[in-house]
């Protein structure tokens, strides 16, 4: 190739128009992009927020009807147990109400009940004298073992705790004459996504199965 073709060669590369020779973005295509991933980012952080939300609230409902079910479960084993060892139904008359129950028992008695003059009617270790009462301010359940000296929340939050006494017929009686006690507890669960705020009530009948009259039958 001569010397004038190469230059004129060379001349034509040069004189390319820039945008010909270098690749890149305009500042309007760059604000596009920019704006669609804003938008994008927006979207998947307001779905990562609602899902953390319902997961929450489904959260809570779960533990408060857990919490209650539990706790439920708990009374009814330890006052079904009321009175074993003992000359009476093991409820604590003075400690007892709508709202709050005393029970006793002598776990540790060997043999069969023990009658006046028997022996001792001891209740001085942990799990023989406990009291279940319902401290409103705090909306709890709260179960207080006198003997080990520990206070322990059994649910929270509780709207009701209501404690009835009744007799074989299923009629309401005096404390010392009870052969049945049924518990109920009122929760709030909070709203979800599907549901609104509701109140569950749970209901529990207990058999004093160590009751003079209940051992009578047998």
């Amino acid at each position: 190739m001569s010397y004038q073709r190469k230059a004129t060669f060379r001349n034509a590369i040069c004189t390319q128009p820039r945008h010909k020779r270098a690749a890149g973005f305009s500042l309007l295509e760059l604000l596009i992009a920019m704006t669609i991933t804003l938008l994008v980012m927006t979207a998947a952080s307001t779905l990562l927020t609602t899902s953390l939300r319902t997961r929450t609230r489904e959260n809570r409902r779960s533990e408060a009807l857990s919490d209650a079910q539990r706790a439920i479960s708990l009374m009814s084993r330890e006052i079904g147990n009321s009175g074993y060892g003992l000359i009476d139904n093991g409820i604590v008359v003075n400690d007892s109400g709508q709202t709050a129950v005393r029970i006793r028992a002598n776990i540790n008695s060997i043999g069969e009940q023990p009658l006046p003059p028997g022996p001792p009617l001891a209740t001085d270790d942990a799990d023989e004298d406990v009291t279940y009462v319902y401290q409103a301010a705090n909306e709890a359940i709260v179960r207080y073992d006198r003997n080990a000296g520990v206070n322990t929340v059994l649910a929270r939050p509780v709207n009701l705790f209501r404690v009835r006494y009744l007799d074989s017929a299923d009629v309401e009686t005096a404390i010392p004459n009870a052969v049945k006690i049924r518990l109920t507890v009122l929760i709030t669960l909070p709203a979800s996504d599907s549901q609104p705020a509701s109140q569950m009530q749970l209901t529990s009948d207990v058999a004093l199965r160590n009751a003079p009259e209940v051992l009578g039958r047998y």
